[in-house]
């Protein structure tokens, strides 16, 4: 699959705390605060994907394997920690992926079900455009995908509850890290086996799940 990042600047390299010790089946930050943990940390797959919102191969990519993202968490089968980026804002000289990004972690809440947050990702990728939907739009796409009321309001009122700009700089020296050869995004990482996933492979998902 194609990636939209595939040059990044030579970086300090953060290391953080992996938060997929967390049993709980809803949808916490991790423990180093750069990343949504969705789904249980009991789950015998773990997944870390790297995205931004408006990455055009990550719509891609939720189009072609969201459904069954959201299958394998339902069932609890699958955990999968999303690490957002924000660096086409600079690129298209507008602030879609950060305000994106920030309703994505107003979204990441215990009071949310995974299956909700999924739905949420799949909705926001769905309505992709040069301007990006309005925070009155991201709101109604969180209460129709599941999302709490109280914090698609707070999404429809711009609260600012992570700074993107850090969030960007932490989760790109952390995908440099995982992936130095080939940093992109989407990226998907194997947390068990500390292993790349080749998502050429149609068959990915179903190997890892079965």
């Amino acid at each position: 699959m194609r990636s939209c990042l595939r040059v990044l600047a030579a970086t300090t390299l953060w290391l953080g705390v992996f938060g997929v010790g967390n049993a709980r089946a809803d949808v916490p930050r991790t423990g180093d605060n750069d990343g949504v943990l969705v789904g249980s940390g009991a789950a015998p797959v773990q997944l870390e994907i790297f995205c931004d919102p408006q990455c055009p191969y990550c719509a891609e990519f939720e189009s072609t394997y969201g459904d069954r993202v959201a299958g394998e968490l339902a069932g609890g089968r699958l955990a999968v920690t999303y690490r957002w980026l924000t660096f086409l804002d600079d690129r298209h000289h507008n602030d879609v992926s950060a305000r994106a990004t920030n309703a994505l972690f107003l979204a990441a809440d215990p009071t949310t079900s995974p299956t909700a947050y999924q739905a949420f990702v799949q909705d926001l990728y769905h309505h992709q455009s040069h301007d990006g939907p309005s925070n009155d739009d991201l709101a109604a796409m969180a209460r129709e995908s599941g999302v709490p009321y109280g914090l698609a309001d707070r999404i429809a009122a711009g609260d600012i509850v992570v700074d993107t700009a850090a969030l960007t700089d932490a989760n790109k020296a952390r995908l440099t890290e995982e992936t130095p050869d080939n940093p992109g995004t989407p990226t998907v990482y194997d947390l068990n086996t500390k292993t790349l996933i080749d998502t050429h492979d149609s068959g990915w998902l179903d190997k890892l799940a079965s």
